[in-house]
């Protein structure tokens, strides 16, 4: 598991490099994501604006994949936390991690909303509007994920403890 973690550590650290060079090298080029947004609809596809739709696609496939590792590690630390814990029952493993995960997609998904807030904005017209609706559709998703999360952790811990409680008064009798 550490030559996992450790894989996953570099994975994520280099593709944070190449998401680093690959900004950079639009920033030279003086290509950003809302000079494409504003030229697609308008003026076409020219060569300059099909290789900046390439190097965005391969940015958002890159930084999907460092969400994906960062999940894998979320996975292995959720279970070595849990193993970690006193009279926790170990059925109730996957549930927790899929509460630790609903968790961590409503953090990525407030930090990502924060990133894509200017770029919505910045849509004439409707980019006001265009990102109300999308920040109320978040914040709510939010709160479900974040009450099913709250609902199963609650659930969990609550029989782990009583589980415990149990263990110890069952020691205390046999004192």
């Amino acid at each position: 598991m550490r030559r996992e973690v450790e894989g996953r550590i570099l994975r994520i650290i280099a593709n944070i490099g190449v998401l680093a060079l690959i900004m950079l090298a639009l920033s030279f080029l003086n290509i950003n994501i809302p000079s494409i947004l504003t030229l697609i609809p308008r003026e076409g596809f020219t060569f300059i604006t099909a290789i900046a739709v390439m190097i965005t696609i391969i940015l958002f496939f890159v930084a999907l994949r460092i969400i994906l590792d960062l999940m894998r590690l979320v996975d292995i630390a959720s279970n070595t936390l849990l193993k970690h814990i006193p009279g926790f029952n170990p059925e109730k493993s996957p549930s927790v991690v899929r509460a630790l995960k609903e968790i961590s997609t409503v953090l990525l998904t407030a930090i990502a909303l924060s990133i894509a807030t200017p770029l919505i904005s910045s849509i004439p017209e409707v980019g006001g509007w265009l990102n109300i609706s999308i920040t109320i559709a978040i914040f709510i998703f939010s709160l479900v994920l974040l009450y099913d999360a709250g609902k199963t952790l609650y659930a969990t811990f609550e029989s782990s403890i009583q589980t415990l409680i149990d263990k110890i008064t069952l020691q205390d009798k046999n004192s």
